[in-house]
């Protein structure tokens, strides 16, 4: 249920990002400057291009001066509609923070300092494994996805994600790509039982520590009605992606419903 409100959560945060952006849009960009920009552009690129087909030097000058007195012109133009653009990636940014900030999948972690010392299910002390134990219990069966951060010092290097299933079996074979330098992680065995304790286990060159971070069984996702075209892709796993899924979704609606509007006026 925290799960589905999420979603919805989300997806309204989306909406609300694309209606502010396209407003941004609709008050800071001159449309009919910029296409005035664009066909006087097209026709200045016609005439030296005729210019140059007649071989007549005089012609072509004359294009050319042209050309490089717009430039300035166009860039003028092209310049101011940068600014609205900076609004609304500080705002796309801010909204996508918050969506991350409130991930309830999140707040659930379990992170767990990883030790090369030799002490519980370490196998060697200093031997370049970081290692980290868990003991599984209640309920929360399923696939459990886990990432593991290696750090030199306070310096974060690198970070990679696997999963093992929990009294269960599973089909999702999803998991995040890597991030940063290479880490090597992995688990005592890929499926285990209530009551018996996960291993995990990362190495990394040049680490100084390490941590893991498990997911309690507990993980963003929203099946779609139909797969993404060319992406192929029908699950989202990340609400970031979701928020922007539904941003392009609403943005390009509201451009088409301003066109049609356009056209009845």
């Amino acid at each position: 249920m925290v799960f589905e409100i999420f979603t919805g959560l989300v997806a309204f945060l989306a909406l609300i990002y694309a209606g502010m952006a396209k407003f941004i849009q609709s008050k800071l960009v001159n449309r009919e400057e910029v296409e005035d920009i664009q066909k006087e552009s097209k026709k200045l690129s016609e005439e030296l291009k005729e210019a140059q087909k007649s071989g007549n030097q005089a012609r072509i000058d004359a294009a050319m001066k042209k050309q490089m007195e717009f430039f300035p012109k166009m860039n003028k133009v092209m310049i101011a509609q940068f600014k609205p653009m900076l609004i609304i990636l500080g705002l796309f940014f801010a909204f996508t923070w918050l969506v991350g900030h409130i991930n309830p999948a999140i707040a659930d972690d379990i992170v767990i300092p990883m030790s090369d010392d030799g002490s519980g299910c370490d196998a060697a002390a200093g031997d370049g494994t970081y290692s980290a134990c868990y003991l599984l219990e209640g309920t929360d069966y399923g696939k459990w996805t886990y990432h593991v951060t290696a750090y030199e010092g306070d310096l974060e290097m690198g970070t990679n994600y696997s999963y093992f299933a929990y009294n269960s079996d599973i089909n999702d074979t999803f998991k995040e790509a890597p991030k940063g330098k290479p880490v090597i992680v992995s688990t005592g065995k890929e499926e285990y039982l209530a009551g018996e304790t996960v291993s995990i286990y990362g190495r990394s060159e040049g680490a100084t520590r390490m941590e893991a971070a498990l997911d309690k069984g507990t993980f963003f996702s929203v099946e779609l009605p139909v797969a993404i075209p060319i992406l192929n892709v029908k699950t989202i796993y990340q609400p970031y992606w979701w928020f922007i899924l539904v941003s392009l979704i609403t943005n390009l609606s509201i451009s088409i419903a301003m066109k049609k509007m356009g056209k009845k006026k």
